[in-house]
């Protein structure tokens, strides 16, 4: 979510600027980043609509740029080959600790020679760090902080070049927003000790370091850094809940930013015009997957009816919702989008409104404990019902709603009274499309079925004095 979200400011703030979005796969980690990985980050991106100029760029093919650079800072005497062992250097991190200062680490950059050949003949090899310059600070002029100033003292000598020669991440980034001329770099705060460090690099090169906005970590409803028990932590298991990419971009755009203390609802063309990273907040964003789903509803609602029907169907194609069902599966969807479009906020909540449509008559537990719990009524409810159903001469929405809301009217109930009843014998929950649409989908001869076999079930109930 954290990583999609910052996409995103990176995006509008490109576009709002007539710049240039660029996508660079930052790979450096072989472990983590697999093509796997890598077709996951552009599917995403491309589901959210974020598109881009250029890229991507994967910084496990620049190494011949990095080893230029690396070359550059060694000529310069900005790094020095660092011969401690893991123990000396969690000797010193133990030490530090015990003397209650910070655990910086710094190598010795004064080996003479015969030591050196000691430790190649030991079959050492060095790591590059680079040489922190002290005293001294470097201070961010954060688009979202202000100023944000670093003692050196407390920057570690940073690895550069590990001891195959391999760039670590600080080095990569800072050369590529160095080569490819980066003048805004928008990421998550947790990169904000990261930044010194690639700036001394970037001037040590030569170069001007690019304006950087550190934006907050997202956190859950209860303050607390965003897992799965918030409901998802990731823009892919929103998909896959039936979330559509614009309510999801939204909802990620508020993460943080705002417009106004009102306006929570944007195109993309309005967020365009509208963003301002320096609107960012300072403090951690809230993401609360019960707003996400107001949104969403709101969004469904507003479609398109021909258009919610096509995502409806490929939504469920797309999770395997048809496998097993019968070949008119999919067009009983199509033809159920207009009961469930007003309904829904995501749509994995299909199932529970339409599901009973595809399968015979399940009683669920909760729905059959309604209608026994006053056998009496239900049976007097249903028989009621069915006894106009049976008799219309059109079996159309707008009839059905005339005959049963008379019924009710007959028998002296509520609607719900009168009509869960109904809703029950048809669907079998207490939860479905609306009843009188329902009824027309069904048809005569369905309905009528059911709600014989709903009457004979309840009446085995009675005389069994359950």
């Amino acid at each position: 979510m954290g990583g999609a979200r910052t996409a995103l400011f990176n995006w509008l703030a490109a576009r709002h600027a007539d710049g240039q979005f660029i996508l660079r796969l930052e790979d450096t980690d072989r472990e983590r980043s697999t093509p796997e990985s890598e077709a996951e980050i552009l599917r995403v991106l491309r589901w959210l609509g974020l598109d881009w100029d250029e890229g991507p760029f994967r910084q496990s093919e620049r190494g011949e740029v990095y080893s230029e650079a690396i070359a550059t800072l060694k000529a310069a005497g900005a790094v020095y080959a660092a011969w401690e062992t893991p123990e000396e250097l969690d000797a010193m991190r133990a030490q530090a600790h015990a003397d209650k200062r910070a655990p910086v680490v710094r190598g010795r950059r004064d080996h003479a020679p015969e030591d050196i050949a000691g430790f190649e003949a030991e079959g050492r090899r060095p790591v590059w760090r680079f040489a922190v310059p002290l005293p001294g600070e470097t201070v961010i002029d954060d688009m979202i902080r202000g100023a944000v100033t670093f003692d050196h003292a407390q920057i570690e000598d940073f690895v550069v070049a590990r001891s195959d020669g391999s760039p670590t991440y600080n080095l990569a980034a800072a050369v590529d927003d160095m080569e490819m001329g980066i003048t805004r770099v928008i990421r998550g705060e947790d990169h904000l000790s990261n930044t010194p460090k690639q700036m001394l690099v970037i001037r040590a090169l030569g170069g001007e370091p690019p304006e950087y906005a550190h934006v907050p970590l997202i956190l859950g409803t209860d303050r607390k850094r965003l897992s799965k028990r918030h409901g998802a932590a990731s823009v892919e298991e929103l998909e896959a809940d039936g979330f559509l990419p614009q309510p999801v971009r939204n909802a990620l755009v508020l993460l943080g930013w705002s417009y106004d203390d009102k306006t929570t609802t944007f195109t993309a063309d309005e967020l365009i015009e509208r963003f301002d990273v320096a609107r960012v907040s300072k403090s951690p964003a809230v993401f609360d997957l019960k707003k996400l789903e107001v949104m969403s509803g709101r969004y469904l609602r507003t479609m398109d009816p021909a258009a919610f029907a096509d995502v409806l169907v490929d939504y469920l194609e797309a999770v395997g919702y048809f496998a097993g069902k019968d070949p008119g599966a999919p067009a009983l969807a199509r033809s159920t989008a207009p009961l469930v479009q007003r309904k829904i906020s995501r749509l994995s909540e299909y199932e529970r409104l339409a599901g009973w449509l595809y399968r015979p008559v399940e009683f669920e537990p909760e729905a059959w404990a309604e209608l026994a719990g006053d056998v009496r009524t239900s049976i007097q409810c249903i028989g009621g019902g069915l006894g106009r159903l049976e008799v219309l001469a059109e079996f159309s929405v707008d009839n059905i709603k005339d005959a049963l809301s008379d019924q009710l009217h007959i028998q002296g109930l509520t609607a719900r009274q009168f009509l869960e009843p109904q809703r029950i014998a048809l669907t079998g929950q207490t939860i479905s499309t609306g009843i009188y649409e329902s009824l027309a989908l069904v048809g005569r001869d369905e309905s009528v079925a059911r709600y014989r076999a709903a009457l004979a079930r309840l009446a085995e109930s009675w005389e069994g004095g359950n």
